[in-house]
């Protein structure tokens, strides 16, 4: 049953660059958090999947993500965001938020320090590295470390609002093949990782743990070999039901 305080809660999801909220492709519904949205819409509190600029920089989506807030009644919102979602959530959570409608934040992958990869990209010759600056451009150049250092001196912490991380690794050799030649060079410079973001950069705040999953498996999308021994697939739809539950029954 929903009581009059969950009236006015509001859950929102937030997702990363080159994300989407949700795209019909031959007649199905495709999610970012995939098959996410329709295992949660019978809770007794909100939850919202906005569109962000897909390769927009910190400050654009996160204003995008004002607009979206502004449209709902909620006074008590709890934002869940999955990589650079989480660097919009915390630009937003300083500037955009004046009301103090933002209660908590957790972080899934978030590179708050910055990845490597988006170095490379910038930097690196070949098709690959190419291709990547082409689609993610301009938002990749928020996500270096250096442009991660000058955010995190100037987007502080608001004191009234929860900050929780949880980061994802997998050992190299659990990682998809097409993505191990970044988990292994994160992992020299960097340690464990996800295969683009390190556990380094994604411990912020009070940090919830260590998922076993890759980058793109939480968010639902595995394309690595399924088995018991890997606990691969991670239990993507598990894992925010319970978070969900939690934020609705603090």
């Amino acid at each position: 049953m929903t009581t009059a305080s969950d009236n006015n809660k509001a859950i929102v999801f937030v997702h990363g660059i080159l994300g989407f909220s949700s795209h019909r492709v031959l007649g199905r519904e495709i999610h970012y958090f995939r098959a996410l949205p329709p295992r949660l819409n019978h809770g007794p509190v909100p939850v919202h999947f906005p569109a962000l600029p897909r390769v927009g920089l910190i400050e654009d989506r996160a204003r995008a993500l004002a607009d979206y807030l502004g449209t709902l009644g909620a006074d008590h919102i709890d934002l869940i965001a999955h990589s650079m979602g989480g660097l919009d959530s915390r630009y937003l959570i300083h500037s955009l938020d004046p009301q103090h409608r933002v209660r908590s934040l957790t972080t899934i992958a978030t590179p708050h320090r910055g990845s490597p990869l988006a170095q490379w990209t910038l930097e690196k010759g070949g098709p690959i590295y190419g291709w990547l600056r082409r689609i993610s451009q301009p938002g990749v150049h928020d996500l270096t470390p250096q442009a991660c250092v000058r955010f995190n001196e100037a987007v502080t912490d608001r004191a009234d609002v929860r900050y929780h991380s949880y980061a994802g690794v997998r050992p190299v050799g659990e990682i998809p093949v097409f993505f191990q030649p970044w988990a292994r060079a994160i992992e020299k410079v960097d340690g464990d990782n996800d295969s683009q973001v390190s556990l380094n950069s994604a411990t912020w705040g009070e940090f919830q743990g260590i998922l076993r999953a890759d980058h793109l498996e939480l968010a639902g999308w595995s394309f690595g070999w399924p088995g018991k021994p890997t606990g691969r697939p991670f239990d993507h739809i598990g894992f925010y039901r319970n978070l969900v539950e939690a934020l609705c029954n603090p």
